[in-house]
């Protein structure tokens, strides 16, 4: 299905109005670094300052969501029957040799992925006055897919023939099923099939589908937080600031690769809202609400959602869903400076506008982007402020420990958990 775009004029009004606010609410507001185990309105003292860092070692991860909420391989795209649906030639080799239609195919790719995630978060913040922080977050992510993969021609029809140069039928002369290294070339750098160094079938321009790993920064996050209401009982803020493009996009070149950032410049609106009317009791409620500016990205215009192989590239015009989240979260206080807290978060954001250089909707990168998640995190947190007030400690510094959960989702989120460590100073 093929639809209307938003104008030029349409997309620059929507992007200067979510700009100016962005930045007004930069000057007014704070983006403090988000815990996991649970948001809060609390602000820093005037004058006080905190260095943080948090790492998040993430179990294997080979499941996800699928659009019906059910788990499944994460590379459950890339299984499938390699037959003319994949690779249009293969028509006209049915056509030449008078095939039924679909009857051609090289076989089966089995291919699974298992993703190791490793997230370090450095955090500065700082009280500008009594009811005003400010703050800035810089992620950095280590990743690595390990990957097996190969070509499975028990039930192939077709393979290469040396003598003619070409694909053709099995057991027609000199035809021979192809190698998994021989599929890794037909949708790479091109399928050499008679061994004399020059390309017989044009490739589709993809790296080989194995092992990476890399790492580097993600999104940076920055802004304020104002403190606007704090009595007995309750402590309200609201929360604001920019998340800025630093993190690697997606390659379009790369089957087994992970992106390291969203490619667009983001805004973040949240108000937090803390209920304290209970002895040694913290009950937290945040609603967040994060737009982004629309951006261009080279990806691959696919012929369907869930297929993901495709030869035609182009410079696409993205404009990522909002993101809505609900938190809530409560932190009991025990003796002797410790703490328990139990957090639940549920997000999701609005489906993806992707237009094509010709101005039309590219709707098979729009279907499952409007995602769901639903996260459960617990934490234990011990805090020698008490002991530094009462000049028992020369460091006032927090130390945690969290598990986290993502356990349901929709549209490809990942089935993830982790454990977290976070330290704390304040100086």
């Amino acid at each position: 299905m093929v639809g209307s775009s938003p104008s030029d004029s349409q997309r620059t009004c929507r992007a200067n109005c979510l700009v100016g606010l962005g930045l007004l609410t930069a000057f007014f507001l704070l983006a403090e670094t988000r815990l996991c185990r649970g948001d809060s309105a609390e602000v820093l003292p005037k004058g006080v300052a905190r260095f943080g860092v948090e790492s998040n070692f993430y179990f294997p991860i080979t499941q996800r969501f699928n659009q019906n909420g059910d788990v499944e391989d994460v590379a459950t795209d890339l299984n499938a029957r390699l037959d003319s649906t994949v690779f249009p030639d293969l028509r006209l080799l049915e056509a030449f040799f008078a095939l039924p239609a679909g009857f051609a195919n090289i076989g089966r790719s089995e291919v699974s992925f298992e993703y190791r995630y490793t997230v370090t978060e450095l955090s500065f913040q700082y009280g500008i006055t009594g009811r005003l922080s400010a703050g800035i977050m810089l992620p950095y992510w280590f990743i690595r897919n390990e990957v097996q993969a190969r070509l499975d021609t028990s039930g192939a029809t077709v393979g290469k023939s040396a003598l003619l140069g070409s694909l053709a039928p099995l057991g027609f002369l000199d035809t021979v099923p192809l190698s998994t290294r021989d599929a890794q070339n037909l949708i790479g750098k091109g399928l050499d099939i008679d061994g004399d160094g020059r390309t017989d079938i044009t490739g589709f321009g993809f790296k080989p589908v194995r092992s990476w790993h890399d790492s580097g920064l993600s999104d940076i996050e920055a802004g304020l937080r104002l403190q606007y209401l704090n009595t007995p009982n309750w402590r309200l803020a609201v929360t604001g600031g920019v998340r800025f493009p630093t993190g690697e996009v997606d390659s379009p070149d790369d089957l087994a690769d992970r992106p390291f950032g969203t490619g667009a410049w983001g805004l973040m609106f949240h108000l937090n809202n803390d209920f304290v009317g209970i002895k040694n009791l913290l009950l937290n409620f945040t609603f967040r609400y994060e737009p982004y500016l629309p951006h261009s990205q080279t990806l691959r215009i696919l012929r369907s959602v869930n297929e993901p192989l495709s030869p035609v590239k182009a410079e696409l015009d993205i404009d990522l869903g909002d993101v809505f989240e609900l938190e809530t979260s409560g932190t009991y206080t025990l003796p002797c400076g410790f703490s328990v807290s139990l957090m639940y978060r549920y997000g999701f954001s609005l489906e993806d506008a992707v237009t094509g250089p010709n101005g039309r909707r590219v709707t098979s990168l729009e279907e499952e982007t409007a995602y769901t998640e639903h996260i459960a995190v617990t934490g234990l947190t011990y805090s020698t402020v008490p002991l530094y007030q009462a000049k028992k400690f020369p460091v006032p510094l927090t130390a945690s420990i969290t598990y986290r959960n993502r356990f349901a989702g929709l549209n490809n989120v990942l089935k993830s958990q982790y454990i977290g460590f976070i330290l704390g100073v304040y100086f």
